[in-house]
């Protein structure tokens, strides 16, 4: 009869175990991806985040030390979105899970 196979783990290496999502982080981070995923992700759901009409309007976007620059093809959606920036910020920001936007300048 053959003995079961134990790894035995020492205390060192206990305290360095990370999980897979910390070091999935951190290498984004050290890599300066975390940036570049979080944009793709604010343009992949940029409709349920913003809504049709605006997501239907909008012709650029990008982000510069966390401000959102938005251009939209409609002055009066523009005029509307002017109003609305601090919801449209705090929008963002819950669906992200994280402070991404402090700002937004609309173009």
């Amino acid at each position: 009869m053959s003995q079961p196979f134990l790894l035995y783990f020492s205390p060192m290496f206990k305290q360095n175990l990370q999980s897979i999502g910390s070091v999935i982080n951190e290498f984004l981070k050290e890599n300066s991806l975390e940036k570049k995923i979080d944009l793709s992700s604010l343009h992949t759901n940029w409709k349920t985040i913003a809504g049709e009409m605006v997501a239907n309007h909008t012709t650029r976007m990008f982000i510069k030390d966390s401000t959102l620059f938005l251009q939209v093809d409609s002055s009066a959606l523009k005029n509307e979105l002017h109003f609305l920036k601090d919801q449209l910020i705090q929008n963002i920001n819950h669906f992200l899970e994280k402070e991404l936007v402090k700002q937004l300048v609309l173009l």
